[in-house]
């Protein structure tokens, strides 16, 4: 089973709360920006800096962090990688709700023109993994992330209609980096 603990100080000492599934809200569990160490057990963790898995994030694998400089009192949500990062695999689409061309990717694609895909992204599925899509070309630009089971269906209500450029795996911090 897969579990983070957070802590409110470093080496895992204060105030500390345990999470097994997806926090979409960590002030109701009143640990919001309170973070400065944490234990991951099985799969990776994406933390996030804002509610509703969104804003600045990163993702750590199984291990003891006994502090985490670049987030530390920033994490406000979390989510679980189920199944891990390895054999990573996403389906994009041209259509909404799956429809129309359909590209299923495994490795990263820094540039989508590649594919006959460039800003023709309108669905996607992710089956393991996890990935970031990003507006422009060589990863740059504004960006979405997408999990394993994740599939969202319509991305219009979310302002990414025909926007995605890239596609790249995302990476897990070691206990040790």
């Amino acid at each position: 089973m897969s579990g983070i603990e957070l802590f409110s100080e470093r080496d895992f000492k204060g105030d500390s709360v345990s999470l097994d599934a997806d926090t979409a809200d960590l002030r109701l569990a009143g640990f919001d920006n309170y973070t400065k160490s944490m234990r991951i057990t099985g799969d990776p963790w994406v933390v996030f800096a804002e509610v509703s898995y969104k804003g600045e994030f990163k993702a750590y694998k199984e291990g003891d962090y006994a502090s985490i400089p670049s987030f530390e009192n920033k994490i406000s949500s979390v989510r679980v990688v189920k199944g891990g990062l390895s054999d990573p695999e996403i389906t994009v689409y041209e259509h909404v709700n799956y429809g129309g061309r359909a590209v299923t990717l495994k490795k990263n694609a820094e540039d989508l023109r590649t594919y006959g895909f460039d800003k023709m992204i309108s669905s996607h599925k992710v089956s393991r993994g996890g990935w970031i899509l990003y507006e422009n070309t060589h990863y740059q630009g504004n960006k979405m992330l997408a999990l394993a089971g994740d599939q969202v269906p319509n991305y219009v209500p979310l302002g990414w209609n025909d926007k995605v450029s890239s596609i790249k795996l995302i990476s897990a911090l070691a206990a040790n980096e």
